[in-house]
């Protein structure tokens, strides 16, 4: 893993960890489409992160 991937990859780590937080706080004060969009763009980041991981753990 590059420098560069290192860097984008810890960027959309903090952006997801972003995500979840508004989601979770947006759910609360009953704003449903905020908190759905949210989470909805938290587990596609955390999907492709995941699969990213797997995949450059594979080929190591």
């Amino acid at each position: 893993m590059t420098d560069l991937e290192r860097k984008l990859y810890k960027f959309l780590l903090m952006i997801d960890a972003i995500a979840i937080v508004i989601s979770m706080i947006a759910g609360p004060l009953r704003h449903t489409a905020i908190s759905i969009g949210a989470a909805a763009s938290a587990a596609l980041i955390s999907l492709s992160l995941i699969l990213y991981g797997l995949y450059f753990w594979a080929k190591r």
